[in-house]
């Protein structure tokens, strides 16, 4: 008798592609091009920051979408032992294990495990003197999951 899994890994996807439709439908609605024809845009301040919540909510989810979804495949290929070999891993060296090596995807994964970290647990500094927005960080982690889902989109079956 086959294992059943049991898993919210679809629902964490659509949470996560749901919610970056709707900051990106922020982002649009609160923007209009400059009555003068000039180049640039008039952005509309938005009080209740419903971009920014949006952004987030992906992002959140886009993070529990790939830790599911690394650990699924880490224990149906190599087993729970070698899941629990690789569980405080960088993301990048799990999926390599897993066999993507795509470059634009690494650099994806590793951009969003940094950013996540520094949003999701907010820092009052900036570690590298960079600055991020959440929006620009929900573009990476949808491209992210896209990519990723693409790569891996037969391997659960």
């Amino acid at each position: 008798m086959d294992n059943i899994i049991i898993t919210n890994i679809e629902i964490y996807k659509a949470i996560a592609d749901e919610a970056y439709k709707k900051m990106t439908h922020f982002i649009e609605s609160g923007r209009r091009p400059k009555s003068d024809g000039s180049t640039g845009w008039i952005i509309t301040y938005d009080p209740n920051q419903n971009s920014f919540k949006q952004s987030m909510i992906s992002i959140v989810f886009a993070g529990m979408w790939l830790e599911a979804l690394i650990h699924l495949l880490i224990v149906k290929k190599y087993g729970k032992d070698k899941f629990k070999e690789y569980d405080f891993k960088a993301y990048e060296k799990k999926l390599i294990l897993l066999g993507c090596t795509d470059n634009i995807i690494l650099g994806r994964v590793s951009r969003f495990r940094k950013t996540r970290k520094s949003l999701v647990h907010e820092k009052a500094h900036f570690d590298s003197g960079e600055i991020t927005t959440a929006q620009s960080e929900a573009e990476n982690a949808h491209e992210m999951l896209v990519s990723i889902d693409g790569f891996f989109s037969n391997a659960l079956c």
